[in-house]
């Protein structure tokens, strides 16, 4: 009988703890695998952290692979990816609309939609900034920031720079994550898988959740619009989606109309224009 030896008892022990340590790390690695997989798969919308994490670890062989796609595809599709982020990262930098506007012939606009005075001072802006702060209880910076972008989109798109507000305050009450169940996305509610290729320059439809693209894109749609409507009244029911639709109080129109002479009157009464 071999003596018993307290050393042999460990060593045996520790064997067996290490395998099942080994196990248990096995099924840890291949849920985690699962997680990375499932996150990748889901997108974006779980946090950015999480998805660049995924996004680095599984190699775009591999989601090809996964996906049943090209790898070419994925290639083009981190691209867009990045150049997203590149966007979200430099508001600064996105690129102007004014060339796909100037294609939208401007003797179309009706000249109610044009006004090139309004928000010109810094005190109109402040005052209209405050007064939608107010109104949405929403931070004066961000409210001021949606003023001054709608300012620079109105002179590349050559459109009432309240007018832009008001279909934004109409459509979003000025929430940059608002999503219809039509669809429509962003501050001005566009709906990308029917303007997909408007985003593009942008990064692509998730472009729709950064206010300064979805405001570029929003205001090519509604100048298009009330170009090809012929009326201000009209181009705002296309933009809206039903140009069927009736007028008067109450109607779509009628608030994007009450929205922007309340925006008009707070910019000359507070911010001190004549």
């Amino acid at each position: 009988m071999k003596p018993f030896n307290l050393l042999d008892t460990i060593w045996i022990n520790g064997h067996l703890v290490t395998s099942s340590f080994a196990r248990f790390g096995q099924r840890v690695f291949a849920i985690l695998v699962a997680a990375i997989l499932a996150i990748w798969l889901i997108g974006p919308k779980t946090g950015a952290g999480i998805f660049d994490l995924a996004h680095y670890l599984v190699p775009a062989e591999a989601r090809a692979l996964i996906l049943g796609a090209d790898s070419a595809e994925i290639l083009t599709a981190d691209e867009s990816a990045n150049q997203l982020k590149f966007w979200s990262s430099n508001p600064q930098s996105i690129p102007s609309i004014a060339g796909p506007a100037s294609q939208i012939p401007g003797h179309l606009v009706d000249l109610s939609a044009v006004d090139r005075s309004i928000l010109r001072s810094e005190n109109e802006r402040r005052a209209v900034a405050e007064h939608l702060a107010k109104k949405f209880r929403i931070s004066f910076e961000d409210t001021l920031h949606y003023v001054n972008q709608a300012m620079v989109v109105s002179k590349e798109v050559n459109l009432d720079p309240t007018l832009i507000l008001a279909v934004m305050a109409t459509e979003s009450s000025l929430n940059p994550r608002a999503e219809s169940r039509a669809g429509a996305q962003g501050l001005m509610q566009v709906r990308t898988h029917v303007h997909h290729d408007k985003f593009e320059p942008y990064g692509g439809p998730l472009a729709a959740f950064i206010p300064e693209a979805n405001i570029r894109v929003g205001a090519l749609i509604l100048k298009a619009c009330i170009a090809r409507a012929g009326s201000l009244e009209d181009g705002l029911k296309s933009y809206l989606g039903a140009p069927s639709a009736a007028s008067g109080v109450g109607t779509y129109t009628h608030k994007v109309f009450l929205e922007r002479e309340e925006l008009r009157n707070v910019a000359r009464r507070l911010g001190g224009s004549v």
